[in-house]
């Protein structure tokens, strides 16, 4: 594993500043051919020659990284659920060559990628991958995927983002007790799994609770490093003037990132302007009951009254301070003031999912949830359509299932039902359509393409796919 913005130094700036290449994740995960150092000598010795073909140089020097799903071709045969056990596949891939010169971390087990240009495991995805893997009976690939995770957490100490070496200095929402759970569930053993993967699970909850996720008692999303994010080097050194007037911007940028919701009005102060992001100022709602639940389970785990009294102490919190309670919904909290931002997301969800909500604090969330985001289609991500892909008109289905989970958790039996009608028609109807299951969808309009954000609409897909397998 090289980390190769550092080692491929100027060239690699002049790669992504090029404008050949739309989407710079191809030059960042792209495998070496050759050692760095010769490869730069033959940069140099081209330079020195006049001008450079750099996409020609990229096509010696370098191979991108293929997506093997791509050969797949649907058997329109197939019903959905056909489609998708047939696909498990073509997104599994074996242990990784230690030796490949690369941005990605090896794994020592086999796994499953997202799909498109997500060819590595990605951390909150694998959760909702891994309810579909469950269903499909496929319990053995799922060790093989927490073995993986307590294999990153023994030797990074976290679960990174994804598994490129440009991650490793953030995280993304912890999943990985509910993980184990699941599968003990699933495998019958439940015992047996804690034991297996306690000391991961309680070095990962120190990750989040003794670092700087954590400020006044209370999670916010954070990542290590402060500069460009090295996928996506170009389009942010286009930003380095901007840190001038907002010295944490990349750092707001990184931390978006680990929250998954890269990027979304939900972390900016005005919808239409990226460099208005603030992320690390809030304290984010959905990851402070993800961290609850983390509590719980390890209670249930160890037995321990410790972990009892910080679940207490959290789930309070979570009531008393993240509850807007004008308009009767959850919502992040500004660090700073204490004060809920007023802003209508699916993050607001996450405590029904949690418990962590009074049973009048649910009815009225479910209200204003029913009234705003609830789509022809699905959930909205939120209510404002700011050209981010974590706004409206997109849904995503970790979004669904979280809100389908915590409204039957409260006895909303009915509208549980009626959104996993909803977003289970949406899928159906793309499928049919165009013999695929993607990465977001637009509910208002299922059929219309859904967008924004930094790249094209990606197919694949794996939470899509384990959402669509549970929820069926």
């Amino acid at each position: 594993m090289e980390y190769v913005d550092q080692s491929l130094k100027g060239l690699f700036t002049d790669l992504h500043t090029s404008g050949h290449w739309p989407d710079q994740k191809v030059i960042s995960d792209a495998i070496l051919l050759a050692p760095a150092d010769e490869i730069l000598s033959a940069y140099d010795a081209a330079k020195a020659k006049g001008p450079v073909d750099l996409q020609a140089f990229f096509a010696r020097w370098f191979r991108p990284v293929s997506s093997q799903e791509g050969s797949y071709r649907t058997n329109h045969a197939h019903s959905p659920v056909e489609h998708l056990q047939a696909v498990w596949s073509h997104l599994k891939r074996p242990a990784d060559d230690p030796t490949e010169r690369s941005t990605r971390i090896p794994l020592p087990h086999p796994y499953v990628v997202v799909g498109g240009r997500f060819q590595e495991a990605y951390y909150w995805d694998s959760y909702f991958t891994q309810l579909g893997l469950l269903k499909s009976g496929q319990t053995d690939l799922v060790a093989d995927m927490l073995d993986n995770f307590a294999h990153a957490i023994a030797t990074i100490g976290h679960i990174p983002n994804g598994f490129r070496s440009y991650f490793l200095t953030r995280s993304q929402p912890p999943f990985f007790a509910a993980m184990v759970q699941d599968y003990g569930r699933a495998t019958g053993n439940l015992s047996a799994a804690y034991a297996k993967y306690l000391p991961a699970m309680k070095a990962e909850y120190r990750y989040f609770t003794t670092s700087a996720h954590t400020v006044g008692g209370l999670a916010r999303y954070w990542d290590e490093a402060d500069g460009p994010r090295i996928e996506m080097y170009g389009t942010d050194l286009a930003w380095q003037y901007h840190t001038e007037q907002h010295p944490d911007f990349f750092r707001d940028l990184r931390g978006a990132c680990e929250s998954g919701w890269d990027f979304s009005s939900r972390w900016l102060t005005d919808p239409a302007d990226l460099g208005t992001i603030r992320t690390t100022k809030l304290w984010a709602v959905d990851l402070n009951c993800l961290l609850l639940r983390y509590e719980e389970i390890l209670a249930q785990a160890t037995g321990h009254t410790r972990f009892i009294k910080a679940a207490n102490v959290r789930r309070a919190a979570i009531s008393q301070r993240f509850f807007d309670k004008t308009r009767g919904f959850f919502c992040d909290v500004e660090i700073a003031t204490g004060q809920p931002v007023p802003l209508t997301t699916a993050a607001g969800l996450f405590p029904l999912y949690a418990g962590a909500a009074s049973p009048a604090q649910a009815d009225r969330t479910v209200e204003w949830m029913a009234k705003h985001l609830l789509a022809p289609g699905g959930l909205l991500t939120t209510d404002i359509t700011s050209g981010q892909q974590w706004d409206a008109p997109n849904g995503w289905a970790p979004l669904q299932w979280i809100a389908i989970q915590g409204l039957r958790r409260y006895g909303f039996d009915e509208l549980a039902e009626d959104l996993r009608q909803r977003w289970l028609a949406t899928c159906d109807a793309v499928f049919a359509a165009s013999g695929k299951f993607v990465e977001k969808y637009n509910v208002l309009d299922p059929l219309a393409a859904s967008g924004g954000g930094e790249y094209a609409l990606q197919d694949g897909f794996g939470w899509t796919n384990g959402v669509y397998l549970d929820l069926i």
